[in-house]
């Protein structure tokens, strides 16, 4: 006589046969899901230290950095870089600087920072302002909130990568660091309308893995928005797999820099529109004030090496547009790719793949500023 397994037996059966198959494979995408989250092509956010104190110390309009730490390390009382050619921020400022770590001039001393550099050529004080990890969104809203200088020269710096920042309100989303939240700007009828710096509480911090989009609607990288980015959750083989319509990974696969869709008009996210708007705004403010503002388009060694394969750069239609307004821009690129001649773009930076300038970068850069603030006859030097 042959027995039959009840139907509780069978079930019994198959959820062993599927726990044998699926716990390995979970337990090596968790594994792989760290090393995408160590790479920040999945968001993980670290835990948060004293996230009460971060509310309480952050800049309310920035977000970074916290007015205590102007005159604290290489802040000088202004909130510039310290100045070591003309290091008194009592004294006039003839050019002010503002921008990302690439005006601050991350990864070298104060004195190898572009802006001293471009102080020693013009003989004056050029008041720093840049800030690690800054949009141009924050860039300008520094300069139009938080900084009071009335240089009479003022320089707007743009990294190509800056683009995704201004698009963005929780850089923890593009890095993973702990706490990055931002202000950002949106575009109402043509005209900028400003997301503030949102105001999350610890519990809602702690929700953004599974609840970003609900929370910063505004963001467009919002893990399960459509950016690609996803947050690392169970089950992990799916965020694993989810990974491969990450916005970097599709642009690695085109062998595109990762930020060049973003200049492209017709992207979903109007990154380049509102960044656009964002400059012209920058300018527009400097000549209520009577400054004269100047643009740099500041390029990472892939520019170059784009620049040197297509003869054109991936900013390109933001060069343009602002050109077509008037603005005042540099062609940065195309002099560092002359200087170079035929060196390695990697040449100028501390490590390719992301590095900042080095010592060698950030002079060429402040002697193409310099020969540009003559060209157009704003100062006159040796």
């Amino acid at each position: 006589m042959t027995s039959t397994s009840s139907p509780a037996h069978k079930l019994l059966q198959i959820l062993l046969l599927f726990s044998i198959v699926a716990l390995p494979v979970e337990t090596m995408s968790y594994i792989a899901c760290k090393i995408l989250a160590d790479k920040a092509l999945l968001y993980a956010p670290p835990r948060v230290e004293n996230y009460a104190s971060y509310l309480k110390n952050r800049d309310p309009i920035l977000g970074w950095p916290s007015h205590a730490s102007f005159g604290q390390g290489e802040y000088d009382p202004s909130g510039s870089r310290v100045v070591p050619s003309f290091p008194d921020p009592k004294l006039p400022s003839c050019v002010a600087l503002f921008g990302d770590s690439f005006t601050w001039g991350d990864e070298v001393t104060p004195e190898q920072a572009y802006g001293n550099v471009l102080s020693g050529l013009i003989g004056c004080r050029v008041a720093n302002y840049g800030v690690g990890g800054y949009g141009t969104d924050q860039a300008y809203l520094r300069y139009k909130e938080v900084i009071k200088d009335n240089a009479p020269i003022v320089i707007l710096g743009h990294f190509s990568d800056n683009i995704v920042r201004n698009i963005n309100q929780e850089r923890g989303f593009l890095t993973n660091q702990a706490i990055g939240l931002k202000p950002r700007f949106i575009l109402e009828d043509n005209e900028l309308k400003l997301i503030p710096l949102p105001s999350l509480t610890e519990a809602e911090h702690r929700n953004l893995q599974s609840h970003a989009q609900e929370l910063l609607p505004y963001d467009y990288f919002a893990p399960g928005g459509s950016s690609g980015i996803h947050s690392l959750t169970f089950p992990y083989t799916l965020s694993a797999l989810g990974t491969i319509q990450h916005y970097r990974i599709m642009a690695r696969l085109k062998r595109n820099p990762s930020y060049a869709q973003f200049y492209d008009p017709a992207h979903p996210s109007h990154a380049l529109q509102v960044t656009e708007t964002i400059i012209e705004a920058f300018v527009s403010e400097a000549h209520q004030r009577n400054q004269k503002p100047m643009v740099l388009l500041i390029p990472d060694e892939k520019d170059l090496r784009w620049l040197r394969d297509h003869g054109t750069l991936p900013y390109a239609e933001l060069a343009k547009r602002l050109r077509s307004a008037g603005v005042i821009v540099p062609e940065v690129a195309e002099e560092l790719n002359k200087y170079l001649g035929s060196r390695d773009p990697c040449d100028l930076y501390t490590h390719c793949g992301g590095g900042h300038f080095n010592p060698g970068g950030y002079k060429k850069l402040a002697e193409i500023v310099f020969a540009e603030l003559k060209e157009v006859e704003w100062i006159h030097g040796k």
